[in-house]
């Protein structure tokens, strides 16, 4: 059964850069573990944001990584894009594609922004009804 882990993001990430440095923090942890993770991203601009910072948002950390490559964490700009089927799956969007590759872990992300809160209990709502076993954990800073 493929679980759904979504995360808080603190209130105390006020912008969207220290809320995608601990989205990154979450991705490294998920490589360690499962040797690979699919991201992905909402739009181009998104995508390379991610890109620039799995090089820089921790001191000394290596994440092999690339858009559209055949790295261990790979980012995408759309579902047709991504392997058939995914190890992890880390969502950096509003909306859920209509299908996703299956997967084993997905992840997601629960900014304390009201209207983004909002978007992210409706793709918890989606993953719940589509079978995944759902978590929830507060992220730590």
């Amino acid at each position: 059964m493929a679980i759904a882990s979504f995360y808080e993001l603190p209130a105390t990430l006020l912008t969207v850069v220290e809320q995608r440095r601990s989205i990154c923090r979450v991705i490294a942890k998920a490589w360690q573990v499962l040797g690979e993770v699919d991201i992905l991203c909402a739009d181009p601009e998104t995508a390379q944001a991610m890109d620039d910072l799995l090089w820089t948002f921790q001191g000394g950390a290596f994440i092999p990584h690339g858009i559209a490559t055949d790295e261990p964490v790979r980012i995408h700009l759309a579902c047709a894009s991504m392997p058939q089927s995914v190890k992890a799956l880390a969502l950096c969007i509003e909306v859920l594609p209509a299908t996703l590759p299956p997967c084993e872990r997905l992840l997601d992300f629960i900014p304390a922004d009201p209207q983004a809160k909002a978007a992210a209990r409706e793709r918890y709502r989606l993953c719940k009804s589509a079978g995944f076993t759902m978590q929830v954990h507060p992220l730590e800073l």
